[in-house]
């Protein structure tokens, strides 16, 4: 594991507070770089149990080398509070799209997928389940890029699970019923159930459940069916509502195979949908429509609001400038 110091950066705004950490926006001295920094809290820095959560997310990414998952630079301890330096994710969240502009289109959704789950089958592979699948932890670059981050309460199959028997670890919202259950044998289809409930959620705005309380959600989770996703999104493909239903099974064994297996589904959706008549074209279409309209949706998070420059916007100027010189020239006669 690379070894770093905190002297060796320079801290600027903070990108994100959690329960344990802050991250930080900061600059390599030696190379002038842009990171971001995750600094445990000092009030829970002495916590054995968050220690070693800390520590096994900074061996985790350091294992998990792929386009699609944020890279990790290194780590060490200043003060007795631990750190690790990753790459800093410019164009910010999923969940920033949803809050900023609202549902998105269905090719730009399948294009989010099919890089998540290449992704999450390279976690998979290393035997890496992610357990916190949501928006806000897909983060995205300027070019469309989607990358996997925060694996804070990841579990790593190749070792001991550092929860407790039975207890409940994840976001109520996207958790399946064998997380919610705190089952033993959670495995990878945990993930795809959460990607199910972030992909309903881009299309439509809205969790998979609207449980008031943790309690309802689990009751939903456990024994309610997802609402239909054609009723609310009525051009969403019904290759792609029917993956969706998969993943949302109730049952691991019911759900994909694996994320390799929804991928590959992805590039089917994309590839079959409807486009211009010639191949080329429809090549064009197949690879590129879902990356352009997520560009287009992460610039315009960043693009100032346009400036209203018609005649009435004029007019109205021209009417006060002219009221004001009026009442200018009353009180200079009546002064005089």
């Amino acid at each position: 594991m690379s070894v770093l110091e905190l002297s060796n950066y320079e801290f600027g705004d903070i990108l994100g507070v959690g329960t344990v950490g802050t991250i930080y926006l900061a600059t390599d001295l030696h190379t002038g770089e842009q990171v971001a920094v995750k600094k445990l809290h000092p009030r829970v820095s002495r916590d054995p149990l968050i220690r070693a959560r800390f520590k096994r997310e900074m061996t985790i990414l350091e294992r998990l080398r792929h386009p699609n998952i944020v890279s990790y630079l290194g780590g060490g301890r200043e003060d007795d509070s631990l750190f690790f330096v990753m790459e800093v994710v410019h164009g910010g969240t999923v969940q920033n799209l949803l809050d900023s502009g609202g549902p998105l289109p269905w090719q730009a959704v399948v294009e989010i997928s099919r890089q998540i789950c290449s992704a999450l089958q390279c976690a998979h592979n290393h035997g890496i389940v992610h357990r916190d699948l949501k928006p806000s932890n897909l983060f995205l670059t300027p070019e469309g890029v989607v990358k996997l981050g925060d694996f804070g309460i990841a579990r790593d199959l190749t070792r001991a699970d550092l929860s407790s028997d039975g207890v409940t670890v994840g976001t109520h919202a996207y958790m399946a019923p064998e997380q919610i259950t705190g089952d033993l044998s959670v495995s990878g289809k945990v993930d795809l159930y959460a990607l199910g409930c972030c992909i309903f959620e881009m299309l439509t705005d809205r969790k998979v459940f609207l449980g008031e309380n943790y309690a309802q959600l689990f009751e939903q989770h456990l024994k309610q069916a997802p609402p239909k996703l054609r009723t609310l999104v009525p051009q969403c493909p019904e290759a792609l509502e029917q993956i969706v239903f998969e993943m949302l099974a109730k049952k691991a064994d019911d759900r994909p195979f694996n994320a390799r297996l929804v991928q590959a589904t992805m590039l089917e959706i994309a590839e079959t949908a409807e486009a211009p008549e010639t191949e080329k074209a429809k090549d064009d279409y197949s690879f590129h429509v879902g990356r352009e309209q997520l560009v287009e949706r992460i610039q315009k998070r960043f693009r100032p609001p346009a400036v209203d420059i018609s005649w009435k916007r004029f007019a109205l100027a021209g009417a006060i400038v002219v009221a004001l010189i009026a009442v200018l020239s009353v009180v200079a006669a009546m002064t005089q």
